[in-house]
This record gives C-alpha cells, sequence and structure tokens, in this order.
C-alpha cells in the first residue's frame, strides 16, 4: 500500500517552489492544484514611478521573487548600488541578488515575514525611508512593524492574484487527488471552499494552514485544520509531517 501522501500545493508557483520542496524534503509527494492567478497590478503606473525612484529609498524590503521580478520589469535601468535590500526567504534574496541589489539582501532566519522582522527590528528605522511591494489581501506585517518602529513606509502594489475559474479548481483538485492540503493565504483558502464546498477540504487526511489568518478563515468555513506554529513552508511541511506520522499504523 502507498503511504506516501499528496499534499495539494495551492499556491502559484512551479514545480520546484518553495512549498512543493519543503514537502518533498518531508516525504510528501506535492501535487499542484493552483488557485490564484498572477495579474498586472491595478496601478501599473505607481509601480513603474516606484521602481524607477528605487534611489530615494534607503531600503527596499520584499516578501517574493515575485515582486521583485515585477519591480526589476517595471524599472527601465538596473537595480541601483547601496540601496540596502531585506527579503522574506532565502529564494526572495536569491532573485534580489540577480536583479543586482548589491550590498546582498538581509534576510530572516525562517521563511515567513515575522521571521524577516526578528532581524530587522534590530536596526535603527527613525526616519528611513523604506520601499514595500505588496500584493492585495496579503499580510502586511512588514510595512506596520516599519511605521510603528519610526520608518517612512512607501506601499506599492507589485502584483495581484485573481481566483481562476472554479470549475477549473475542480478539475485540476480531481486530477491531482490529495490527501492532505496546505493552505498558504486567506484568500486561496476562501477561493477553494467556494470552488469544493466545504466538505472538499474536510474529507482530506489533514489541512494545514499557515498564519492566523488563514486559519481564521478556514475556521469560519467549518473546515477542520492545523496551523503551523510559524508562517514558513518548512515549518507547514513538518506540521504536516507529525499529522501523518500520528496517523499511519505502527509497524
Amino acid at each position: 500500500m502507498n503511504l506516501i501522501w499528496r499534499v495539494a500545493v495551492t499556491r502559484d508557483e512551479p514545480q520546484a517552489g518553495p512549498l512543493g520542496s519543503a514537502l518533498r524534503e518531508s516525504g510528501f509527494n506535492p501535487v499542484m492544484c493552483v488557485v490564484m492567478d498572477e495579474h498586472r497590478p491595478a496601478n501599473a503606473t505607481a509601480l513603474v514611478n516606484a521602481a524607477a525612484s528605487l534611489e530615494q529609498f534607503d531600503w527596499v524590503i520584499v516578501s517574493s521573487a515575485r515582486a521583485v521580478a515585477a519591480l526589476a520589469g517595471a524599472r527601465a535601468t538596473r537595480w541601483p548600488r547601496a540601496v540596502r535590500t531585506a527579503a522574506v526567504g532565502a529564494r526572495t534574496a536569491e532573485a534580489l541578488v540577480a536583479a543586482g541589489a548589491d550590498p546582498a539582501p538581509l534576510v530572516g532566519a525562517g521563511e515567513g515575514a515575522d521571521a524577516l522582522w526578528t532581524a530587522l527590528s534590530a536596526l535603527e528605522w527613525t526616519n528611513r525611508r523604506v520601499l514595500v511591494p505588496t500584493v492585495p489581501g496579503g499580510r502586511r506585517v512588514l510595512a506596520e512593524a516599519l511605521r510603528a518602529a519610526g520608518a517612512i513606509v512607501t506601499e506599492v502594489e507589485a502584483y495581484r492574484m485573481a481566483p481562476r475559474p472554479p470549475e477549473r479548481i475542480r478539475a485540476d483538485w480531481h486530477a491531482a487527488r490529495p490527501d492532505a492540503a496546505v493552505i498558504a493565504s486567506p484568500s486561496v483558502a476562501s477561493t477553494l471552499v467556494e470552488a469544493l464546498g466545504p466538505g472538499g477540504l474536510s474529507a482530506l487526511k489533514a489541512v494545514v494552514a499557515i498564519g492566523p489568518t488563514t486559519a481564521a478563515t478556514l475556521a469560519a468555513a467549518g473546515v477542520p485544520h492545523h496551523v503551523a506554529p510559524r508562517a514558513d513552508f518548512h515549518e507547514a511541511a513538518r506540521t504536516l509531517a507529525a499529522l501523518r506520522d500520528t496517523a499511519l499504523p505502527g509497524p
């Protein structure tokens, strides 16, 4: 009997993306069921203007490689030297370096925004000019913490995510045949529940939410779930692995 759980990756990432890689490391078989697609920001001019004026900022703090690509793509010249950068996760840091960021980005000990803020909080932020690319519906932990620390924060929408048609979500879900799922955002949770019905998720062996707002969305829909202790893909994979190991029969 095959005891390797098939785990739905519901975020829009490549086959070797960060969540899929974390799941493989924990002994799962990640299967793709993308819920949201990337689209241009509602105000593309604002993104172009922010990208063109990166030199005016002391820091650019980015939460995803997708946001780095949006900024770099909107800029007509090379990434300016000497502008400090910080990244949520190693992949985002690699994207910044590839875009030309120098010096190297500051990265937190984990993949989530909370881990990055732990590293950033030791610095002086009073009157520092900081650009934070955002996505509608995303967490605003960094922007809010920076403002509270005295930084002058400019937020600009880098891209937006929109739900895929429900029939396409359902088709991919049935083709994927997942045993479990990791849900990484409230918008993905609500879109997936709407497409499948709460019973579609409740029938799984386990559902792991990344972050309290995602967990709250699942709870409101009546979906049984567990919450990763940190907003981190590897932590979510480890949480799911513990549930799997508890559920599997002994030797």
